[in-house]
C-alpha cells in the first residue's frame, strides 16, 4: 500500500518538481538540489532521491541535446567515467545510511552549492587533470546516495571559467548520462518501488510546466534577480533539511 497516495503530498511533489525544473532550465543545474530537500519534507527521503533522479533525467537530457553544440566533449568523457566509478559506492550509502544522516548531508551539500552560486567571479586558473577525476568520482557517489551530485561539478566547471553556454551544455550532458546509469542501479537494487513510480507519474505535469516556463524565462529574467530568488530557496531548504535530520 502506498502510504501517501491520495494525500496532498502528491500535489506538493508535482509543484516541487515543476519549480526545480524551471530553475534548472534557466541556470543549467539545481534540479536535485532543490527537489530532493523539499520533497524529503513531505515524502520518504530515499523515495525522493529516486523520484528526483527519474524526473531530472528529462530536464537534463533535453538541455543536453538542445545545447549540445556548446559542450566540452573531452571534459564530459572524463566526468562520466569518473562518476560511473563512484556510483556503486553511493548506492551502498543510500542502502545503509540512516535517513536523518542523509537529510543533514543533503542540507550541507545545498549550502555548499549556495556558496558556489553566490560566487561572482569564476576562476581561470589551470587545474590538474586529476581534479576532474576527483570531482567526477565524488559526483558519482552523491548521484546514487542523495541525487544531489551537482556541487562538485558546479565548483569544478565554474573554476575553469567556462562561458554560461558551455557550462550548461557540459554539466547537463554529464547529468543526463549519470541519471540514466543511476536509474539502472536503482532498478537492479530494488529502489524503483510503487511509491517511486507514483511520484514520478504524478510529477509529470509539474515537470512539463516547469520546463516550459523555464525555457521562456531563460533569456528574459535577469541573472541577478533569478539567483537571488534561487539563493533564498536554497538556503531555506538547506536549513529545513538539516533541522529535520537533527530533530
Amino acid at each position: 500500500m502506498i502510504a501517501w497516495l491520495g494525500s496532498g503530498d502528491l500535489v506538493l511533489v508535482a509543484a516541487i518538481v515543476g519549480f526545480a525544473a524551471c530553475a534548472q532550465m534557466v541556470s543549467g543545474f539545481g534540479f536535485a538540489l532543490m527537489a530532493v530537500p523539499m520533497m524529503g519534507l513531505v515524502i520518504d527521503l530515499k523515495t525522493a532521491v529516486v523520484v528526483s533522479t527519474i524526473c531530472g533525467t528529462a530536464s537534463n537530457t533535453y538541455q543536453a541535446i538542445f545545447d549540445r553544440r556548446h559542450r566540452d566533449d573531452e571534459l564530459v568523457r572524463v566526468l562520466l567515467l569518473a562518476s560511473a566509478a563512484g556510483m556503486p559506492l553511493g548506492f551502498l550509502v543510500l542502502k545503509h545510511v540512516a535517513v536523518s544522516t542523509l537529510q543533514i548531508a543533503i542540507g550541507a551539500l545545498v549550502l555548499v552549492a549556495l556558496v558556489a552560486v553566490l560566487r561572482r567571479a569564476p576562476g581561470t586558473k589551470k587545474l590538474a587533470s586529476s581534479v576532474d577525476w576527483i570531482a567526477g568520482f565524488l559526483s558519482g557517489i552523491l548521484a546514487t546516495s542523495t541525487s544531489t551530485n551537482g556541487p562538485p561539478l558546479v565548483l569544478l566547471l565554474r573554476s575553469r571559467g567556462l562561458s554560461p553556454e558551455v557550462f550548461r551544455a557540459t554539466i547537463n550532458t554529464v547529468f543526463s548520462g549519470v541519471a540514466v546509469l543511476s536509474i539502472c542501479l536503482f532498478a537492479i537494487g530494488g529502489r524503483v518501488t510503487s511509491e517511486v513510480l507514483v511520484g514520478a507519474v504524478v510529477a509529470v505535469p509539474g515537470l512539463a510546466v516547469g520546463m516550459a516556463l523555464g525555457a521562456r524565462l531563460r533569456g528574459a529574467l535577469p541573472d541577478k534577480v533569478f539567483w537571488r530568488l534561487v539563493a533564498v530557496v536554497l538556503a531555506a531548504t538547506a536549513v529545513s533539511s538539516i533541522a529535520s535530520g537533527l530533530l
